[in-house]
């Protein structure tokens, strides 16, 4: 989800003030408008839709429980699957290259489908998975993460590709993660089956860990 090309105008993002950022990461984020998106907002944001809370009330969770277990927008950047980890830019490279690489990146590649999406555990987290095995979606990822090799600075950044998951939760009890899957399937039933599509990667910065990551742009696969 040069730039104009690329960048997603479909929503708007607020203005980046700053011409740089200590790190950088590049995650999937739902398609503006989507019913993922949608319930993104309400995981994230504790908006009462009167959908998410009354599966949590009928679960027995209540409203307390709810905000107890949806994970702190300050630590997470809202719904997201992540496609290269956090990373520190080696010396003179921008903001502006890193946006032009990424552009340029999205912009050879096509859109590519989830398939059905079930809800799973990895580890203590819960998230959102393929049912079935995604060699794209880890193709694009691996990708991307050699594309952006020579942009960071410490080996320690560097990283592997993962597989495709959207991140629910932060780390949970065995039981809890029992309860949440449970209040959480049918609000999530209908878009589990049809899946999602990776139509987009979207851009973040921080300021080195003082505050949530901030989105940058979102650049459209193909566009």
């Amino acid at each position: 989800m040069p730039n104009s090309a690329c960048r997603d105008r479909s929503r708007p993002y607020d203005a980046v003030s700053q011409t740089s950022f200590a790190r950088y990461a590049i995650f999937y984020t739902p398609q503006p408008g989507t019913a993922l998106a949608a319930f993104g907002r309400s995981w994230f944001g504790r908006a009462n839709d009167g959908v998410t809370l009354q599966a949590f009330s009928e679960a027995g969770l209540g409203a307390m429980g709810f905000a107890r277990f949806a994970p702190a927008p300050r630590r997470y950047s809202g719904l997201h699957a992540l496609i290269k980890a956090p990373f520190a830019p080696r010396t003179g490279i921008g903001l502006d290259a890193i946006k032009t690489r990424l552009g340029n990146f999205a912009q050879r590649r096509k859109p590519l489908p989830t398939g059905p999406l079930t809800l799973a555990r990895a580890g203590r987290f819960l998230v959102l998975r393929p049912v079935e095995a995604t060699p794209g979606l880890d193709w694009l990822a691996a990708q991307c993460v050699a594309s952006f090799e020579d942009f960071v600075a410490s080996p320690d950044d560097a990283d592997s590709a993962n597989r495709f998951s959207i991140t629910l939760t932060g780390p949970l009890e065995s039981s809890h993660l029992e309860r949440v899957t449970q209040a959480l399937w049918p609000v999530l039933e209908e878009i589990c089956a049809s899946g999602v599509t990776v139509d987009a990667l979207s851009l973040f910065g921080d300021g080195g860990g003082r505050a949530p990551m901030r989105a940058i742009g979102r650049y459209r696969l193909g566009a």
